[in-house]
């Protein structure tokens, strides 16, 4: 029964003369191959009757290793070792840097931020030192005073004379 299937189907393709090829794509095999497998098929088939992972267009030549991608609806590059996957590739690790560029800045600028904070309260410090180093040198002359006129009143009587 399959070699009469067979042998009608060759003799429409011989009599029409028209043989449409359709592209599948099964971009989750291991088989690289059927990343972008051409099939030739008698007659058309319209994109309702397509079965899955068919597909009439074909895949660029440019493409090392096609697949076709659901959400963009065309044909795009599997092969780490394109040029536009290696160009994808340098564009994500140009952003990467970009991105760390932008923290290492940001980290410097807040450092910095906190480096003006610290200034600032040793400052302060060193300004409150100033203060009480200058009240301390007016107080020690008074209480050196102070300390001499105790020592004369505290004088030790003499035990005889109480």
């Amino acid at each position: 029964m399959e070699a009469e299937n067979f042998s009608k189907l060759l003799n429409e393709v011989v009599s029409n003369g028209k043989i449409n090829f359709y592209y599948y794509s099964d971009p989750t095999s291991s088989n690289i191959e059927l990343h972008h497998l051409a099939i030739p098929f008698p007659g058309e088939l319209t994109p309702l009757d397509l079965p899955f992972r068919w597909h009439t267009e074909k895949p660029s030549e440019e493409l090392v290793d096609a697949i076709w991608d659901d959400d963009s609806h065309a044909w795009i590059e599997n092969s780490d070792k394109s040029q536009p996957a290696l160009i994808a590739k340098l564009q994500a690790n140009n952003e990467a840097l970009k991105k760390k560029m932008d923290s290492y800045e940001q980290a410097k600028i807040a450092d910095a931020q906190k480096s003006d904070k610290v200034v600032e309260a040793l400052s302060g410090v060193q300004k409150g030192q100033a203060q009480t180093t200058a009240v301390l040198t007016q107080l020690v002359p008074m209480v050196q005073e102070l300390a001499k006129s105790m020592k004369t009143v505290e004088t030790p009587k003499e035990e005889g004379n109480e």
